[in-house]
């Protein structure tokens, strides 16, 4: 592995309070939250950071990395609104606030502050029509089940989901598959793919979605090989 990657992510690390317990492996001890550098072997729950990756969204990940160990202010989701946003809004925030950047869907959503809620004090240096913007959602087309015990239902997919990194949305994401289910009733549940590199799934997990499956690891190029993703679904209440 060239040094410049694994110097270059140590240097971020470290001046965020991570150290040093393994080869090209850190620690941030409050938080617990350990990265590696990649290729290489990673515990379950580990980040893990690949160099074309960190050359490409250095900063969305060094967001993203600063998020999981800092205090972050709780904003609440009913002092909030979701709006539909067009892609062009969708992209600009995404490729800044997610580690993936901007992924193509048929759905765009957006949370905002609402003038009247302003005097609450939440900011964010992304706007839509004047409001603060504070999170994006990307859903795709939905679809009719084949799957055994779910034949006729309606399916749709949650593409990708981030919150200003700056900010904690509680209730953000159910929020979120509310709009979308507002809009098409028809729907049955969402799916959505998380990324065993970057997240557990806990937070889906908390708020209904369950595990349904797992990918097989990706491939990316000639020797890059990811973990894969967890299939998670949620199903809306009758």
């Amino acid at each position: 592995m060239p040094k410049e990657f694994p110097n270059s992510l140590a240097h971020f690390l470290h001046s965020i309070g991570f150290q040093s317990v393994g080869e090209t492996l850190w620690l941030h001890a409050e938080s617990k939250v350990r990265v590696k550098a990649m290729p290489g072997e990673s515990q379950e729950g580990d980040i893990c950071i690949w160099e074309d990756h960190w050359i490409i969204s250095q900063l969305a990940i060094e967001k993203q990395l600063i998020a999981r160990v800092k205090p972050l202010r709780s904003v609440f989701a009913r002092d909030t609104r979701i709006v539909s946003i067009d892609a062009s809004v969708a992209r600009d925030f995404l490729d800044k606030e997610h580690v993936k950047g901007f992924l193509k869907g048929s759905r765009y959503f957006g949370c905002i502050v609402p003038p009247h809620r302003i005097f609450r004090g939440i900011e964010s240096s992304y706007t839509f029509e004047g409001n603060p913007l504070l999170a994006v959602a990307v859903f795709g087309k939905s679809m009719t089940m084949k799957e055994p015990g779910f034949e006729g239902c309606i399916s749709g997919e949650l593409v990708e989901i981030a919150t200003l990194s700056s900010i904690r949305l509680v209730g953000g994401l159910t929020k979120f598959l509310q709009a979308y289910k507002d809009l098409h009733p028809e729907l049955h549940n969402v799916m959505t793919y998380v990324d065993k590199e970057w997240n557990t799934g806990k937070g889906f997990l908390a708020v209904g979605f369950e595990k349904v499956g797992e990918t097989e690891p990706i491939r990316f190029g000639t020797t890059r090989v990811n973990k894969g993703n967890l299939k998670l679904r949620y199903v809306y209440e009758k």
